[in-house]
């Protein structure tokens, strides 16, 4: 399913770094173009005048041809735009360029005086993650780029298959004056679309009908640039955008329904897929699974076994070219490659399932990147990602993603949590299910410490356990590391107190049990950590302070903040009272309960020693803007509660 990523992706980086020509200003004095857009866009080093996509659907013969021109123009502002000199046009198996133009426009008077670009590279895109796949990049520069100059490019497009069109987004990462997508189509083709992001952005859509074809119009004016605050979602889930598709088009002599549902949807999932249906299975395949599962018990057992074999044993190695970005390899050919991408391990996982005699089914998902659900569009850009489904006896579906190699049997990804996944049940017929959210009990970090006083030193003990994906992030980065990468991955997951924490000395347990906790026996010091003021001694016994000013800028942040996992952590923290001291302050216990995040901290006393027991936890996977007051009150008050400490007072001799 990468070549969505790709699409997609090209699309975006297109938009970041494409320049266009703006015909609305193009009457106008260079002077006069300059201080408008500085006036408007006060601030912005370059803004782009004019941005356009003019898409174009012909019925030729038996199919329906799909061309896209594209027109942008950028005004460069301010000085040190020399980033913007450079450019780029993706194209791939599925959008081949036809052509190309771009130029500068120099200011030179009251007119301007055009520099074209004359060189123009091709190369293959090289992306992180990916071994290879088709997508090429057209690299050039635009000449003599300064304040006032304007860059403008001209290319067109030509897309393989009206059912991957791509999106057209109006907001880019700089203002936008004018934005504007037309798709010309015969009369005969239905086509639909989809507004997305769009609140505030005041996109104008039009139907006009010349002759025997529609075109249809989609136009917004004056977009300021996009806030670029941290951890906010991908673009898709904010950036106004329209998804445009054709539902129908009159192909070979009748009318076919191209992308008019899920069932559609389905019916070119389903072609993609259909040869991995095979008369008999691959003889060492067969023998694989039945010596993984002879001694296994029960279904979720050899399921089990048979999800860990595959984490285990085939390397996630992302090879797309052409239709490959859609279609999986058969079973046999993953298991003797022993690599593949998101689709071969899904296909091998299926088929292993399949041959241990379980219900099993393969589904297409999209992960936490897209916004989509199938219920308000069923297009190939809702998905971008592929697993396995194990059906328990009683209808249960246990999502199996095998490209995390450290995930747990039961749960699903991090990254498909509360996702629909369109599963296929068999050649016709599908459903669409909604990945769970895991609790967040589910992902715990429980830490017990036991504490002693030296000097004013802190020495402790203790045993750290990771569950869920708190475990699955620890072990990959404790598997394989060497001696010195493991001490210091180690220290930063038990580092609290102050950055005169030492351990002293660890050992990491079950690093090779996928379904146990993580665990790390500790002994720790902590230099100069307790105050001491005449007879009394200070100690905070909140040595670790999660979310401590975590506070949001609600003044300034427009974003929602997206998390990966909902999470719990739990301490039980005994400090031994040392000889010669009286208790003679004792935190009051406190708690804060939100939805979104919470806590609650006590305290007891037993005998000569204090007891503390902390929950805190974070309760969401994307934090609204509307949510922002609630979280904050909750940081606040327990970053209120982190200051609150024990005292300590020397008994009379």
């Amino acid at each position: 399913m990468a070549a969505n990523n790709w699409q997609r992706a090209a699309f975006l980086a297109a938009l970041g770094l494409s320049v266009f020509g703006a015909r609305p200003a193009r009457a106008q004095q260079p002077a006069q173009v300059l201080a408008e857009a500085q006036q408007q866009f006060p601030g912005q080093p370059a803004v782009f005048l004019d941005y356009r996509q003019d898409v174009l659907l012909e019925l030729r013969g038996d199919s329906l041809a799909v061309s896209a021109r594209h027109h942008r123009d950028l005004l460069h502002v301010a000085q040190g735009t020399g980033a913007y000199a450079a450019d780029r046009v993706f194209s791939s198996h599925f959008s081949k360029l036809q052509k190309i133009e771009a130029r500068t426009m120099v200011p030179n008077g009251t007119s301007y005086r055009t520099q074209k670009v004359q060189q123009f590279h091709e190369q293959f895109e090289i992306r992180p993650g990916i071994f290879f796949d088709d997508v090429r990049a057209t690299n050039f520069t635009y000449p003599n780029v300064g304040p006032g100059a304007r860059t403008v490019s001209d290319y067109t497009l030509k897309f393989r298959d009206a059912r991957f069109l791509q999106p057209f987004y109006f907001a880019t990462g700089l203002p936008v004056r004018h934005a504007e997508l037309t798709v010309t189509a015969p009369r005969a083709v239905k086509l639909n679309y989809k507004l997305f992001g769009t609140e505030g952005a005041n996109v104008q859509f039009s139907k006009e009908e010349k002759g025997s074809t529609v075109v249809y119009r989609w136009v917004a004016d004056n977009l300021p640039a996009p806030p670029t605050d941290a951890d906010a979602p991908e673009d898709a889930w904010y950036l106004p955008h329209v998804v445009y598709f054709v539902e129908e088009a009159p192909l070979a002599g009748k009318s076919q329904r191209l992308l008019s549902g899920v069932p559609e949807l389905y019916t070119m999932y389903r072609s993609f897929v259909k040869d991995l249906d095979q008369p008999a299975p691959a003889p060492q395949l067969k023998h694989l699974v039945d010596s993984l599962t002879a001694q296994v018990a029960t279904p979720d057992d050899k399921a089990r076994t048979i999800y860990h074999w595959v984490q285990e044993h085939v390397r996630y190695i992302a090879f797309e070219q052409g239709m490959r970005g859609f279609v999986p390899h058969a079973p046999a050919a993953v298991y003797t490659r022993r690599y593949g991408d998101c689709k071969d391990m899904a296909s091998l996982t299926h088929g292993m399932l399949q041959l241990a005699g379980l219900k099993s089914h393969l589904a297409w998902i999209g992960t936490r990147d897209l916004p989509y659900r199938y219920s308000e569009l069923a297009t190939p850009g809702v998905d971008n990602h592929m697993i396995a489904v194990y059906e328990r006896a009683g209808g249960e579906l246990v999502f199996l993603d095998a490209t995390d190699p450290y995930n747990p049997f039961g749960l699903p990804t991090a990254m498909i949590q509360g996702k629909e996944a369109l599963i296929g049940l068999d050649q016709e017929h599908s459903r669409v299910a909604e990945v769970p959210v895991v609790a967040r009990e589910q992902n715990a970090r429980t830490d017990a410490t036991k504490l002693t006083l030296d000097g004013t030193s802190l020495r402790g003990s203790g045993q750290l356990a990771l569950a869920g994906y708190a475990r699955g992030r620890a072990t990959a980065a404790l598997r394989s590391a060497d001696q010195l990468t493991q001490q210091r991955t180690v220290r930063s997951v038990l580092e609290r107190g102050s950055n005169k924490f030492f351990v002293d000395k660890y050992t990491v347990g079950g690093l090779a049990e996928a379904e146990k906790p993580l665990t790390v026996d500790y002994q720790f010091h902590l230099d100069d950590y307790v105050q001491r003021a005449g007879d009394e001694l200070y100690v905070n016994l909140n040595l670790e302070r999660e979310l401590t000013n975590d506070q949001i800028d609600v003044a300034r942040r427009r974003l929602p903040r997206a998390n990966e996992y909902c999470r719990r952590s739990k301490q039980q923290t005994e400090f031994e009272i040392p000889a010669g001291y009286d208790l003679s302050h004792l935190p009051a216990n406190v708690q804060a309960d939100d939805a979104v995040a919470g806590f609650r901290i006590s305290y007891r006393r037993e005998g000569n020693k204090v007891v503390q027991d902390k929950e805190v936890y974070v309760n969401y996977l994307l934090l609204e803007p509307k949510q922002f007051a609630a979280y904050n009150k909750v940081v606040g008050q327990l970053s209120e509660a982190y200051r609150d400490a024990l005292i300590l007072k020397r008994k009379p001799l």
